[in-house]
């Protein structure tokens, strides 16, 4: 049974990384851990401000290594639109971002609010 984290642990974002993936692309892929629910982590910004995101990946092969590091996260593995990824993420009130992840990192973010 999956288990979800009130306040999982944070990233800090190396922002010499961030655009280094070039923007994100049309075709996201989430975790849904069922009943409405996907992945979801907070990073550390430079300036110590936290952002909480959701965990978004440019192939299915991201997610599942996303999901091996993250001992005890397990989902299924959905594509949506940047669109619907973007909608997902506002209709969420804790979440501000989009998260991209690859090679393990925050490769990129995109601000919903």
């Amino acid at each position: 049974m999956a288990h979800i984290a009130d306040r999982p642990g944070g990233i800090v974002l190396e922002e010499e990384l961030l655009g280094g993936f070039g923007g994100f692309p049309d075709r996201l892929y989430l975790i849904s851990v069922g009943d409405g629910k996907y992945a979801a982590n907070n990073a550390t910004m430079s300036d110590g401000g936290v952002v909480d995101g959701l965990a978004c990946f440019p192939d299915p092969d991201e997610a599942t290594t996303y999901m091996g590091l993250l001992a005890g996260l397990s989902g299924e593995i959905v594509s949506k639109s940047f669109e619907e990824a973007r909608e997902i993420a506002i209709s969420k009130p804790k979440l501000n971002c989009l998260l991209l992840f690859s090679g393990g990192r925050i490769v990129e973010i995109h601000f919903v609010r």
